[in-house]
């Protein structure tokens, strides 16, 4: 199980914005690896830090700016498939137990809880 993230978040309308100014706002969200938007297949392709950000973040920024997320069926199980993963995750990173000789991850932990 890989903190890091990957995915495709599909749109049918975007901001008149510049795509490379709209991708760099994007980047700017915490936990943010990179993102780049392909207007041609009307989706944004997102790397995050799922200890930072979790796609519904990503997604509210996006329709905070202007962004129409696709809302087919299709999408929306997706979408809900994702954030379904990305809490069971969280929970298993969260209730995985420490070795008690694991300084390092020890403190890793309590900073990710506070």
């Amino acid at each position: 199980m890989s903190d890091i993230k990957h995915h495709k978040i599909r749109f049918v309308e975007r901001p008149e914005m510049d795509p490379a100014e709209l991708e760099a706002e994007l980047k700017k969200i915490d936990g943010m690896i990179d993102a780049k938007i392909d207007a041609d297949h009307r989706e944004v392709s997102v790397e995050y830090d799922l200890l930072k950000c979790r796609e519904e973040d990503i997604e509210r920024w996006m329709t905070e700016a202007g962004f129409v997320l696709d809302d087919s069926l299709r999408e929306r199980v997706r979408r809900g498939w994702i954030r379904y993963t990305e809490e069971n995750e969280l929970d298993a990173l969260r209730s995985r137990p420490l070795s008690c000789c694991d300084s390092e991850e020890i403190e890793r932990r309590k900073k990710e809880l506070e």
